[in-house]
């Protein structure tokens, strides 16, 4: 588990001083806090100094970077870690970000290459099946064997479903996949989702 009170702390208000930032300092190896303000603040000296989540996520990946844990500070502010984009996949809602990126001319050589990379390592299309809600061999023979439990997972929604294979494709050792899988099936059975997954 990653170490996190001791990461800098950066504070913006637009995002314009999260992209100043980032031009600055993608380079860099380390992780740090963006302190970000809420809508609704209570303090009236932080109005007007809202982010959107879906404008950090634009700057965030233009310069091949990515979001991580949100943390309240305070009743005016959050701030959640990113970081530079490290070997992992790339879910199908930020590559979708990404295109777009890169369409509206957005998009920073430092994203570009981070795309690259990706593309190079098997990570941009490792999730293409969980993304089209495919399930696995292994999956589909386990939740047959319990018809209630086959039946309970195709009525779930998508997300759930998406989650769910995602949990199980990222299993680091075949032991854990086939407890994932059967943890799946024992909860199906039930008609109850795989918390958290």
């Amino acid at each position: 588990m990653t170490r996190t009170e001791h990461f800098t702390k950066v504070e913006i208000a637009s995002s314009d001083e999260l992209r100043a930032w980032l031009l600055e300092h993608h380079g860099q190896s380390e992780s740090v806090w963006l302190v970000t303000f809420k809508k609704n603040p209570e303090t009236s000296e932080h109005e007007g100094k809202f982010v959107s989540r879906d404008a950090v996520l634009d700057e965030l990946i233009s310069f091949g970077w990515i979001d991580g844990v949100r943390r309240k500070i305070d009743a005016d502010r959050t701030m959640q870690l990113i970081g530079p984009r490290r070997v992992q996949h790339w879910a199908k809602t930020y590559k979708d970000r990404a295109a777009t990126l890169i369409a509206s001319g957005q998009m920073h050589s430092a994203g570009l290459a981070a795309i690259e990379e990706s593309k190079q390592n098997g990570m941009w299309d490792l999730m293409n099946d969980v993304d089209a809600l495919i399930a696995p061999d292994d999956l589909c023979d386990a939740l047959d064997k319990k018809p209630p439990a086959r039946d309970n997972y195709e009525a779930f929604p998508p997300s759930t479903k998406r989650n769910t294979l995602r949990w199980i494709k990222i299993a680091k050792t075949d032991a854990t996949r086939a407890k994932r899988i059967a943890t799946t099936v024992d909860l199906a059975v039930k008609n109850e989702r795989v918390p958290n997954a």
